[in-house]
Formats: structure tokens, C-alpha cells, sequence
């Protein structure tokens, strides 16, 4: 009597065998590559935005949302993901010749404590435009609550910063807004914002 010993006979793989399996590595490997690709072209697409009257144009993702409104020259705002969204604000402010910019952001706060919860300024510092334009930062943190009645009770914490400079009477206040747990990855949405801003 002759028992199995359990071993599967050894597999002959043709030549052509293995030329097939190769190419259909090769072909997910290009697939792969132009998929990743293709999702970067598609994130990294900009809108322009354009202003004769207030003298401004700039590139912005062209995924965010548009809004001009009285309060500021514009502003987009980034809708793809849930709670906060991450927030550029482009405003101007008149400056009289006895204005410093610090006496302008101080202004500023104070009209936002007045209307943000827990609204706390964490620090000033001197910046540099792209354009070599001297301005002046301004970051702060506060409490941003849903108001969808089926979200409520949800709060996030926000982290902004002002970046206001002084040109020809007017002060120009870009203004950065991101939920505190992505502002330091969202921060490379607002460096390439400024490369691209024109004023």
C-alpha cells in the first residue's frame, strides 16, 4: 500500500508564463504611477481671482469656494471635508497716518473677542512677503461651534493667522483660518497663496 507523502508535484512555469507575469507587474506599477499622477494634477489645480478695483488678483485651489462679500474683498474656503473649513480671507482696512499695524491687529481682536468664544491672541512677528513686502503676523487660537441643528454640540478648535501690511493708506489683512489639529499640514495651502498673490 503507497501513502501520499502530502507534496503537491512542482509547477513548470513556461517561459512564457513568466513574460506575462512581468508585464502585468509593469502595467499595475504605470497604473498606479498615473493614477497618483492624476489625483496630484487634479489637487493641485488653481482658479484666479482677479479685482481691479481693489488692485488684487490671485491663484487659489480651484476645489474651494468663492465668496465675496462687504466685509472682505474675498475669501475662499476649502468645503471637502467635515467640521471647520480651512479659511483664506483677503480684507483691507483704512490706515490714517497715526495707525501702526500693531494698533490695527490690536483693533481687529478686539472686534473678534467680542463675537469668538475663547478668542486668545498667542503672539505677533515680523514676515516677509514673497515680493520682499514687509508685514507684520498676528496668531490666535478660538472655539468654533457647528451651527447645523444636527451637529450640535460640536465644537473644533481653530488656529488662525493674520498677516496685515500697510501700502498706499490701505491695510491689506490676509487672514488664515484651519481647524488646529491640520493647520501646521494646511499651511502649505497658504505658502503657495502668497507666491501667487499680486497687490
Amino acid at each position: 500500500m503507497e501513502f501520499e507523502t502530502g507534496r503537491s508535484p512542482a509547477i513548470q512555469i513556461t517561459p512564457r508564463q513568466r513574460w506575462s507575469i512581468a508585464l502585468s507587474y509593469f502595467l499595475i506599477i504605470i497604473g498606479f504611477a498615473l493614477g497618483v499622477n492624476q489625483r496630484d494634477s487634479s489637487l493641485n489645480q488653481t482658479s484666479t481671482y482677479s479685482n481691479t478695483a481693489a488692485g488684487i488678483s490671485a491663484s487659489y485651489p480651484a476645489r474651494w469656494l468663492l465668496d465675496e462679500s462687504d466685509n472682505n474683498i474675498f475669501r475662499v474656503r476649502d468645503m471637502s471635508h467635515r467640521g471647520f473649513n480651512t479659511v483664506i480671507e483677503v480684507s483691507s482696512l483704512p490706515a490714517g497716518t497715526d495707525s501702526s499695524e500693531r494698533n490695527l491687529l490690536d483693533r481687529l481682536s478686539l472686534q473678534r473677542a467680542q463675537v469668538l468664544i475663547d478668542y486668545t491672541v498667542l503672539g505677533y512677528d515680523s514676515y516677509t512677503l514673497p515680493d520682499e513686502t514687509q508685514a507684520i503676523t498676528m496668531s490666535y487660537s478660538y472655539v468654533s461651534r457647528d451651527t447645523s441643528p444636527f451637529l450640535e454640540g460640536l465644537s473644533s478648535i481653530v488656529n488662525g493667522l493674520d498677516i496685515l501690511t500697510v501700502r498706499r493708506g490701505q491695510a491689506l489683512v490676509i487672514s488664515f483660518r484651519a481647524d488646529a489639529t491640520v493647520f501646521q499640514r494646511e499651511l502649505q495651502t497658504l505658502n503657495t497663496f502668497l507666491d501667487n498673490l499680486q497687490f
